[in-house]
């Protein structure tokens, strides 16, 4: 386990793991959904749902914000070129997505406490809300294989043009 630890970047203990412990954490509390009892599982357990809120903020949070102009971003070319030359935009983007994926963390509580209220105000079963839930997951990371495919793309094609 500790060699499994050891491996974890830096961006995943903070942009997964840590927030998937809070949010697990603030949940159990609000008894939404309590978390596993055994070490090993609340670890994966903290960091796949970290994991999905960090992309609930990169696909919906984000966007959102950038529409509302209250954060801005510039195109991926030029933060290309200029990570290039500044060896400290990659840490403060890191820095940046941390601040995304907290403040994703407490909308995606929030969520959750609404959604099962109201599914159980609808009388819908906690199988099938289950199985909602599991839906709307796969959604999100298949939109998110959508984003970073995309991504690789942009970053060959760069690369294939400077060769």
């Amino acid at each position: 386990m500790n060699e499994i630890l050891g491996k974890l970047s830096n961006y995943n203990i903070f942009n997964f793991l840590f927030p998937g412990a809070i949010f697990s954490f603030l949940a159990d509390r609000m008894e939404i959904f309590s978390q596993p009892d055994d070490f090993a599982e609340r670890l994966i357990w903290y960091y796949f749902v970290g994991m999905a809120i960090s992309r609930i903020g990169s696909l919906l949070v984000e966007p959102v914000l950038r529409w509302l102009s209250f954060v801005r971003s510039g195109e991926y070319e030029k933060y290309l070129q200029a990570a290039e030359a500044d060896s400290k935009l990659e840490l403060m983007i890191e820095v940046s997505n941390t601040y995304r994926t907290i403040a994703t963390t407490f909308i995606v509580l929030l969520f959750f406490d609404f959604y099962v209220g109201l599914m159980s105000s609808f009388g819908l079963s906690p199988q099938w809300q289950l199985r909602i839930a599991i839906a709307l997951l796969g959604l999100l990371f298949l939109a998110a294989l959508s984003k970073q495919s995309s991504f690789v793309s942009k970053r060959i094609k760069r690369y294939s043009e400077r060769t």
